[in-house]
C-alpha cells in the first residue's frame, strides 16, 4: 500500500504548484517587467483575446492537475504498493516412525537401510517423522518432528557411524546393548518401545511405524512379535516392514510379513528397488484429518495500477501540449 508521507507530500506539490499559476496570473503585468503597450486595455477587450486566455489557462490547470495526478501514481510506484495475506495452509495428520533393528545380524545391512530412510524423509511433505532404535532396549534418537533438515542430519550422522562401526559419527550400537539387560534383538520390544514412542493419542492421526529388521529373535522378549503386532492394532499403527533377504531363516520373515499386514501395513524385502517409493505412497494414501498447519504472511507486489496511472498521465500531458500547442 502507498505510504501515507508520500501521499501527503504529492498533495502539497500540488496545491503549490496551483497557488504558484494562480499568483503567476494574478501579478501586474508592470510587476513582471514587461514592456508597457498602448491601447493594451481595447486588445485585452477583444472576445477572441478573452477565449484564447480562457482556454490558456484552463489548459494549465488541467495540465497542472494532471502532472500531480501523474506524480501521485509515480510516488506510488516507487513506494512499491504491496498487499498482505495471511494463509494458514492446511497439513495432513500423518506421523512416521522410523523403527531400526541394530542387533549384530543387522549392522551389515543398517547403513542401506538408513540409505533408505533418507530416501524416504527427502519424499515426504507435511508428515512428522522421529526414530527409534533398539537391540537388548529401545532408544529414542530423535522424537517426531517436522523439522526434515535436522532429520536428516541425525541420519547422515547414524549412516557415518554404521559404515565406521562406531568409529566416527553416532554411536547407536553401544547404547542399545546395556551390561544390564540380558539377551539381544529383542524384535517385540523393540517395536513394542516404537509404538509407545507416538504422542498426540487423543488427535486423530495416521500413525505408521517403518520397521527395519530381520526378525531373528536372540533373547527372552517381554513382547513376543504377535504381541507386538497386537499392540500397534490397538493404538491404530500401521507397520511397514523392510527386511534383509534370507534363505536360512525364512519362518522368522514369514512371521514379520504377518504381523505387518495384521496392522494393515506391508512387508517388503530391500532387494526390491521400488520398496521404498512404494512404502512411502502407501504412508501418504493412508487418511489423515487435515489442520491449519503454521500461520504464514505473504507479501505481493502490486505495481499495476501506479505504472498504468503513471502512463497514461504522460500521454494526457503530450496530448494536452499538443492541444493547446505549446
Amino acid at each position: 500500500m502507498v505510504t501515507t508521507p508520500l501521499l501527503w507530500l504529492a498533495i502539497v506539490l500540488a496545491v503549490l504548484a496551483v497557488l504558484a499559476l494562480v499568483v503567476a496570473f494574478l501579478i501586474p503585468a508592470r510587476s513582471r517587467g514587461r514592456a508597457p503597450v498602448a491601447y493594451l486595455s481595447r486588445l485585452t477587450a477583444l472576445p477572441a483575446y478573452i477565449r484564447a486566455r480562457r482556454r490558456l489557462l484552463l489548459g494549465s490547470l488541467a495540465g497542472l492537475a494532471v502532472l500531480a495526478l501523474t506524480a501521485a501514481f509515480a510516488l506510488a510506484g516507487v513506494a512499491r504498493p504491496t498487499v498482505q495475506e495471511t494463509i494458514s495452509p492446511k497439513r495432513h495428520l500423518r506421523d512416521v516412525m522410523l523403527c531400526l533393528d541394530v542387533s549384530g545380524s543387522m549392522i551389515d545391512y543398517d547403513a542401506e537401510i538408513i540409505e533408505s530412510y533418507i530416501s524416504m524423509v527427502d519424499s515426504f511433505d507435511g508428515e512428522r517423522i522421529g526414530m527409534t532404535i533398539f537391540n537388548a532396549t529401545g532408544v529414542t534418537v530423535f522424537p517426531l518432528t517436522d523439522d526434515y533438515d535436522m532429520a536428516k542430519e541425525f541420519l547422515e550422522d547414524a549412516h557415518e557411524g554404521f559404515t565406521s562401526y562406531g568409529m566416527e559419527g553416532l554411536d547407536f550400537i553401544t547404547p542399545t546393548q546395556p551390561p544390564v539387560v540380558t539377551g539381544s534383538s529383542l524384535i517385540g520390544d523393540g517395536l513394542v518401545t516404537c509404538v509407545e514412542a507416538f504422542d498426540r493419542m487423543d488427535e486423530e492421526r495416521s500413525r505408521s511405524i517403518i520397521l527395519a529388521t530381520d526378525n531373528e529373535l536372540a533373547g527372552e522378549p517381554l513382547f513376543t512379535m504377535p504381541q507386538a503386532a497386537d499392540h500397534a492394532i490397538d493404538r491404530g499403527v500401521r507397520v511397514y516392514a523392510l527386511a534383509p533377504t534370507r534363505y536360512f531363516f525364512p519362518a522368522a520373515l514369514t512371521e514379520l510379513e504377518t504381523a505387518a499386514e495384521r496392522t494393515e501395513g506391508e512387508f517388503h524385502s530391500m532387494s526390491d528397488a521400488g520398496a521404498v517409493d512404494r512404502i512411502v505412497t502407501s504412508v501418504q494414501a493412508t487418511e489423515a484429518a487435515l489442520t491449519d498447519g503454521r500461520l504464514v504472511t505473504l507479501f505481493h507486489d502490486r505495481p499495476v495500477v501506479p505504472l498504468v496511472g503513471t502512463g497514461i498521465g504522460l500521454l494526457a500531458l503530450l496530448l494536452l501540449f499538443w492541444r493547446l500547442r505549446l
